[in-house]
């Protein structure tokens, strides 16, 4: 009905000659020597030095972080039973070197409950990490620290974190209360809807 009030013709185009349109068949229409003419743009090289400098100032905060925690891990000489098995042992994946016990090739986190929050809460809470969830905070932590039951307190850190719950997706479906209505028949009168 809106279409009355215009004056156009429609022609049928067969799908044999209907063919997408090539860059040879459109006519230059825009001229793009003339644009961004005034436009002054910010040189790479102050990019290029801000990223070095953040790079270098990551790199000092991680070795600030870590150089603590190790020295408060060669400061706690208390080892588990397991560790101490595994040290008499001398196999290729566990040794000593300057008071630091290296299990399974990373460095091993004495029974400290102070050490595993630190290196939890680091792992975690900073900026450059903010809060990857349970299997990416204990696969960060893998790579360099070892002790017993780090999936365990990884999984409790997360859980107990109030930022993680409150973003937690959801993967179960939500129970409705649902109304189950039923129909009664009254020997041949009208249907009563009951509940």
């Amino acid at each position: 009905m809106k279409l009355q009030d215009y004056n156009f013709t429609l022609k049928h185009i067969p799908g044999k000659t209907n063919m997408k349109a090539d860059i040879l068949s459109r006519k230059e229409q825009v001229n793009t020597k003339e644009d961004n003419k005034d436009v002054q743009l910010l040189k790479e090289e102050l990019w290029q030095r801000r990223t070095i400098v953040e790079i270098t100032m990551i790199k000092r905060k991680k070795t600030v972080e870590e150089g603590n925690i190790l020295k408060k891990i060669k400061r706690n000489t208390t080892r588990e039973k397991e560790v101490v098995q595994a040290l008499k042992k001398e196999d290729s994946l566990t040794w000593e070197e300057d008071g630091v016990v290296y299990m399974e090739r990373r460095i091993y986190v004495p029974n400290n409950k102070k050490i595993k929050e630190e290196i939890l809460k680091e792992n975690h809470d900073s900026a450059d990490v903010g809060h990857p969830g349970q299997y990416m905070m204990l696969e960060l932590i893998k790579r360099t620290y070892w002790w017993p039951g780090l999936k365990e307190d990884v999984k409790k850190y997360v859980q107990e974190c109030f930022k993680c719950q409150q973003n937690k997706v959801q993967h179960q479906r939500r129970q409705e209360n649902y109304i189950h209505w039923r129909f009664r028949r009254n020997h041949g009168k009208k249907s009563v809807l009951t509940s």
